[in-house]
């Protein structure tokens, strides 16, 4: 059955004045992820479609489906997301409109080598993925499944959860305090290298390596990290000169080391005495072309992408498609959106993001930025593969603390999104590799939007994400514990009553409520595995939806919350707790 196409309402991107709205929550519900904001009409009905329900959309060429290799990823990817399939013959913008009545959350362009050309991402896939509906940012998370059959099949096949904690990077413009551990090299200083380790935020810097890092580089990836117990790679990142099928690694001229380069589906470091070292590692990885010309082009089996997917097992590959320059910032965006301004994004929604905020920048001329890469990065890859930051050890936080806020309503919700700064910094786009505006992929599918007040100087508002523009070039730095926030409206993020099962068991993610019984203020304990947007509801013993006490987004961890049963009538009720794989149900007495 298709879903009815969902759209928000094109807003004027320009400054809203700041209204204070008194007594606006009365139970708040809080969700710590990066945020953004909606603008949108001031009609308050529909549905909105929680954003943890994934709606996939798999999109493949006639040809390419024929093939018997990929039919079965196309399978595998409907079987895993319970998606929809789409198949165009000639034009991708054949299935435009079915895509968009079936309003995605996710779209996997699945395309054999040949179709993921350069040319076909740039001019028909981004354009595709902002055509869904009335406004000209994305409509919807997507990458393109391509490479060599086999290895899109065992990316797909792969259903574990990957978190970000060792870095290597051939670039020292890698932002190693962020990451639990990792080793970065430097691209124009030999021998020079640094090191983060998981107890300490601090980076040692050590001036003992090899003057060519060709074979020890490829040791690392094949390996792991000789200084860090050999842990494998989570995320391998270049930058300098670079092209389809090399990496050069010194910068600016080659010498005096060598060159890592793809032919024929393998990549092998090459030193600059031509000795030869193959990559063969089956670790799953991100590889981040940060800062190299063409490297993401698809042009022959013989590429960089599909010869680390290959060998390097990169699950994703991100990479340009373009020559890269001072003006180019959507990879800056990409690694802000991972880690500088959140790290509750996946690698595909960072990406995601960084695309928004290019295209916001373009829109509304930024003071300071002139960005000549709007469509020019590509994303190969299962966007709805989880590549997370790892929060083990001690890393740099985020810039900005980000909250959501959501009251309940009877016809509509009321949302805020907050931000705070975390230190004095500029939280907006401040250089090709700096901060980026604040922004976040909503946990949840809004419509009917509208804007109540915001004091930041901007912000925009979609379906599925939001951004905040709160600082520009020019401006004075903000300051620490400043808070820029927006209210809005929108559609009833929390529907549905469906009986609850109980369920008591020692592995209940949730707790007994105390005290209990009760007569007025309970509380209640529960434990959330993984990121998840999660919801607790309180029901009658005939499953009937009394009372929706906890809404929102929550990160791993312990948490709790107060509920007040004072207008309850006596008897007993049940609040039920659903999460992304799991619903735990505890009883609740009301005696007074």
């Amino acid at each position: 059955m298709k879903a009815k196409v969902i759209h928000s309402s094109e807003v004027e991107e320009n400054v809203f004045p700041n209204k204070k709205v008194k007594n606006l929550i009365s139970r708040t519900f809080l969700i710590t992820c990066s945020l953004l904001i909606i603008l949108g009409s001031s009609v308050c009905n529909g549905q909105s479609i929680p954003y943890s329900k994934m709606r996939y959309a798999v999109v493949v060429k006639q040809s390419t489906y024929n093939i018997a290799k990929w039919k079965q990823v196309c399978d595998l990817l409907l079987s895993r997301y319970k998606g929809e399939l789409f198949i165009w013959n000639t034009a991708i913008s054949e299935v435009k409109n079915p895509v968009a009545s079936y309003a995605p959350t996710h779209i996997g362009f699945v395309c054999d080598m040949s179709t993921a050309s350069p040319d076909f991402i740039t001019g028909g896939l981004y354009p595709f993925a902002r055509s869904l509906d009335d406004d000209s940012y994305f409509d919807a998370i997507w990458g393109v499944l391509t490479g060599y059959p086999e290895d899109v099949l065992k990316i797909v096949s792969d259903t574990c959860k990957h978190y970000t904690k060792t870095i290597l990077s051939g670039t020292v413009s890698c932002d190693l305090p962020y990451y639990t551990q990792g080793l970065s090299t430097h691209e124009a200083t030999s021998g020079l290298y640094y090191i983060k380790k998981s107890d300490a935020t601090t980076v040692k810097s050590y001036a003992n390596g090899p003057t060519d890092r060709t074979s020890w580089l490829v040791s690392m990836i094949n390996g792991g990290i000789d200084s860090l117990n050999r842990d494998s790679v989570d995320i391998f990142v270049t930058s300098g000169h670079g092209n389809y099928n090399l990496w050069q690694m010194h910068y600016p001229t080659q010498s005096p080391e060598g060159i890592f380069k793809s032919e024929g589906g393998s990549v092998a470091g090459i030193t600059s005495d031509g000795a030869n070292y193959p990559i063969n590692s089956q670790h799953p990885k991100i590889y981040f072309g940060l800062g190299n010309c063409n490297i993401g082009k698809i042009i022959n089996e013989g590429c960089m992408a599909p010869g680390w997917m290959h060998k390097g097992a990169a699950y994703i590959y991100t990479g340009y498609l373009i020559e890269e320059g001072s003006d180019s910032y959507q990879h800056g965006g990409t690694r802000a959106y991972y880690y500088k301004m959140s790290r509750d994004n996946t690698w595909a929604e960072a990406w995601f993001l960084a695309n928004q905020a290019l295209q916001f920048d373009i829109r509304n001329g930024t003071p300071g930025v002139s960005p000549n890469d709007l469509n020019g990065s590509a994303f190969y890859g299962d966007p709805g593969e989880v590549f997370r930051m790892c929060n083990e050890g001690k890393y740099q936080e985020p810039l900005i603390k980000n909250e959501l806020i959501i009251k309940p309503g009877p016809a509509c919700d009321t949302v805020i999104y907050r931000v705070t700064m975390n230190e004095n910094g500029q939280p907006g786009t401040n250089g090709k590799w700096g901060n980026r505006h604040p922004a976040v992929m909503l946990p949840f599918r809004a419509t009917n939007i509208r804007i109540l007040s915001t004091n930041a100087i901007s912000a925009v508002v979609r379906e599925n994400f939001a951004l905040l523009y709160i600082w520009y070039n020019g401006q004075p730095s903000l300051s620490k514990g400043d808070t820029r926030e927006v209210v809005f409206t929108c559609n009833g993020l929390i529907t549905g009553t469906e009986t609850p099962v109980l369920n008591k068991s020692e592995n209940s993610l949730l707790g007994q409520n105390y005290p209990n019984p009760a007569s007025g203020i309970t509380m209640i304990n529960y434990k959330v595995p993984e990121s998840s947007v999660i919801a607790i509801n309180l029901f009658d013993m005939n499953g009937r939806l009394i009372d929706k006490i906890e809404h929102c987004f929550r990160s791993p961890g312990q948490y709790n919350v107060t509920y007040d049963v004072s207008l309850l009538k006596s008897g007993i009720y049940c609040y039920s707790m659903n999460s992304r794989n799991s619903v735990s149900t505890m009883k609740l007495i009301v005696s007074k």
